[in-house]
């Protein structure tokens, strides 16, 4: 499947250079998938592997069964759904169990995604570039979410992070302008690089005991946030975590963490006070 979305992606990139965007049509599927018709036009089935591979650009609708031909629909295949730009609702099935890297990048009209407690993995870029999702539910069932999952969702305005997840990829909200509040379950145990870097409406987000780490950039350009704390088992804050964070006054640490302390006055330093950290 990677190989086969490679040489796509290199065909594309080779196509746009001669042609205009608007003229440039590249497939994802083999010609033994098997089409499925839904609203606007078709999806492609790979049988053999239980993946929808593809989809048709005039698709605006998708409700996806969990048979198609007698076979169980699994997974949602690399880029199956990319640049579908009339898209604007996707009802995934029980049976599907991941929906894979860029899925669904860069469909601009998707307003709603219904993701089932089946699903245990989110590709990285699975969602990003889907400018007008206003929100979404991720189930108990992930484990996982890939890198830059869900980055320049600019109508996002809340997430929950589910409880079985242990990290926060990098990049996984960045630039999702809207964003007001998120919850981190405890159990979490890293915050990657840039993961919620630039989420201008930020205003307050809680860091479980459980997060051991917080990445380079993480919370960069969170201009609206005011406050932040550091918990007991935080031992590594990355590069300008907090960089840009004009509106933050309050930086508070756990008075149990062993690699850090904070001051009344809003500054972070290490724990003797020899390096400023924000």
């Amino acid at each position: 499947m990677k190989k086969r979305v490679l040489s796509l992606f290199l065909a594309f990139t080779l196509l746009c250079g001669l042609l205009p965007l608007s003229s440039v049509s590249v497939r994802a599927y083999w010609v033994t998938d098997i089409t499925y018709p839904v609203e606007g036009g078709n999806l492609y089935f790979d049988k053999s592997s239980g993946t929808i591979t593809d989809c048709d650009d005039t698709v605006t609708s998708a409700d996806i069964p969990s048979e198609i031909d007698g076979v169980a629909v699994t997974s949602i295949g690399d880029g199956a759904f990319f640049w579908r730009s009339s898209l604007t609702s996707v009802t995934i099935p029980k049976s599907v169990t991941s929906i894979s890297d860029y899925a669904f990048s860069l469909c601009s009209s998707l307003t709603s995604v219904t993701i089932p407690n089946s699903v245990t993995s989110i590709g990285e870029g699975a969602f990003s570039d889907c400018g007008s999702l206003t929100s979404v539910t991720i189930p108990n069932s992930v484990t996982s979410t890939g890198d830059y999952a869900f980055s320049r969702c600019s109508s996002l305005t809340s997430i929950t992070i589910p409880d079985g997840v242990t990290s926060i990829g990098d990049g996984a909200f960045s630039e999702c302008s809207s964003l007001m509040s998120v919850t981190i379950p405890d159990g979490v145990t890293s915050i990657g690089d840039d993961a919620f870097s630039s989420c201008s409406s930020l205003t307050s987000v809680t860091i479980p005991n459980s997060v051991t780490s917080i990445g380079d950039y993480a919370f960069s350009w969170c201009t609206s946030l005011t406050s932040i704390t550091i918990p007991n088992n935080v031992t590594d804050i990355g590069e300008r975590a907090f960089v840009s964070c004009y509106d933050l006054t309050e930086i508070c640490v756990a008075e149990d963490n062993l690699q850090y302390f904070g001051d009344e006055y809003g500054v972070l330093f290490n724990k003797d006070k020899s390096k400023l950290i924000q």
